[in-house]
């Protein structure tokens, strides 16, 4: 299936296999340190994870995915509140967050900004996050093809990486401009 016709997301597709047609990033596995060098899983069938992991999109799709779901063009509005309403739930990272019905808020990173809503996923050495405003109005997304790249500390709890503070200081660009 290549790409989602009425959305116009032309470069989005659900794959089919371990085989990816077309140029795509490699995808490299850590596994906190404990696999070095870096497993390459660019040849690997994400199916076992389900559908989600099948799907393959470019920033730029999950960019115009996001700003049309969210200024109310995908979904009827009512379906969209349903999605906006959240339980607190265990994020991957053991953190307690909001979540909903395949949407999640970002906290504002400044006082008076509305939430940034999305959805991040993660696979054997590749991740995304996307998230848009509220209103849909602006929008922003990283990709990333290494997972796990922290090494663990004696409890068992991820060192901070160089990694981790490039992408915070690109969250509060992307979200701040």
């Amino acid at each position: 299936m290549r790409g989602c016709g009425a959305a116009g997301l032309r470069d989005t597709e659900l794959a089919v296999g371990a085989h990816v047609e077309g140029p795509h990033a490699r995808l490299y596995e850590a596994w906190f340190g404990m696999i070095d060098p870096p497993r390459d899983h660019s040849v690997h069938d994400m199916s076992w994870v389900g559908p989600s992991a099948s799907l393959i999109s470019t920033v730029a799709d999950l960019n115009r995915f996001y700003a049309l779901l969210l200024a109310g063009e995908i979904v009827a509005p009512s379906s969209l509140a349903e999605m906006r309403r959240t339980v607190p739930v265990i994020s991957q990272e053991g953190r307690t967050i909001d979540y909903g019905l395949g949407l999640h808020p970002l906290e504002p990173l400044s006082p008076g900004q509305d939430p940034y809503w999305g959805h991040g996923g993660t696979v054997w050495g590749g991740g995304t996050l996307a998230m848009a405003r509220a209103d849909g109005g602006r929008q922003w997304c990283v990709a990333v093809n290494l997972q796990r790249w922290n090494e663990l500390d004696a409890s068992g709890r991820p060192r901070p990486h160089a990694i981790d503070a490039a992408l915070a200081a690109f969250h509060r660009l992307a979200a701040n401009g």
